[in-house]
């Protein structure tokens, strides 16, 4: 073959061969270029700003209300008895009157179980007690009372008892003590003087002192009268020689300190006492039964009459200072 024709030959041949080459090349998908991963994205930090002390939250929209859940219902309790009908409280007595008046004197204590205070000897052996001092000079106040034309009520006249007292028990006074307020109420006495005398476990105590109870509604009446009878009493025992000690005008709080009946069961209206007194009155404790000298000089007849001379004094300047006190 001449080298013109060898020439053309090789070039058909690697005509043939590019053409067959880019066909190749054209069928094969073109390849990526290697590519490096971007970095993950850090998500991004939903910071809530803390509100300011004075920013008030308002919310966007009302919420909508949860539906309420059904009520419980609760077990039908048996129908309470009806409660028993209420007595209303009998009003206090009528205090602006016309004379005459009437005295309610209760000699305090009595009966063999009911003594009250009492003094004692050298020997032991007791030799004056309470119960019978109170009891002579509530009928001597009594006579004089009568006479000065006043009327009077005793709630009691001897030595005795208005109820079954076998023992000196708290419930044993209390039904004692309500019994004669019911006869003071009933006989719709003006005023009531409760008369004692004291005692102490120190026989050095002695004077005179005077209770009231300013807490009821003529509270204003009973201190009144409490006041003017100390006044009178620690005048008629200093007018017959004893210089006895003035211990003041108390309230009947004093008595008994217990929590559940705040005042004396005669004056007071407290929880466990059904039928309170209804007028003013006092409780008068002249002078101490435990103390030596004073249980001497109870002794004697003539310091009893002065003694109820002295409640008389003060029951005359109580009405003298409730005229004056009347409504025109």
């Amino acid at each position: 073959m001449g080298e013109m024709q060898r020439l053309g030959v090789f070039s058909l041949l690697a005509c043939v061969l590019l053409l067959a080459a880019c066909g190749s090349a054209a069928s094969q998908p073109a390849a990526s270029p290697t590519a490096t991963p971007s970095p993950r994205p850090s998500p991004t930090l939903r910071v809530t700003a803390s509100p300011t002390a004075t920013a008030a939250l308002t919310p966007s929209s009302a919420p909508t209300p949860l539906p309420a859940a059904p009520p419980t219902r609760a077990p039908t309790a048996a129908p309470a008895p009806p409660p028993p009908p209420v007595t209303p409280p009998v009003p206090p007595i009528n205090l602006y009157h016309p004379p005459p008046y009437k005295i309610a004197i209760d000699a305090g204590h009595g009966g063999p179980n009911y003594i009250g205070a009492a003094h004692t000897d050298a020997t032991g052996h007791v030799d004056l007690r309470e119960k019978d001092v109170t009891l002579d000079v509530a009928l001597r106040l009594n006579d004089i009372l009568l006479a000065a034309g006043y009327e009077t009520v005793l709630t009691r006249s001897g030595d005795y008892t208005l109820t079954d007292f076998p023992a000196d028990t708290a419930d044993n006074r209390h039904n004692e003590i309500q019994a004669r307020v019911d006869v003071v109420n009933a006989a719709q006495a003006d005023i009531l003087v409760s008369i004692h005398f004291n005692g102490s476990p120190d026989p050095s105590t002695g004077g005179t002192e005077v209770y009231c109870d300013p807490d009821r509604s003529f509270g204003a009446n009973s201190c009144a009268l409490g006041d003017l009878v100390r006044q009178t009493l620690v005048s008629a025992i200093r007018g017959f020689g004893y210089d006895t000690l003035d211990r003041g005008l108390k309230n009947d709080s004093q008595i008994g300190g217990d929590p559940s009946n705040p005042h004396s069961w005669i004056l007071g209206e407290n929880p466990t006492f059904q039928r309170p007194s209804l007028m003013p009155g006092i409780i008068g404790e002249g002078l101490f039964v435990s103390n030596d000298v004073e249980a001497q000089l109870l002794q004697d007849p003539n310091a009893l009459q002065t003694i109820a001379e002295g409640y008389h004094a003060g029951i005359d300047a109580y009405f003298g200072w409730l005229s004056a006190q009347q409504p025109q």
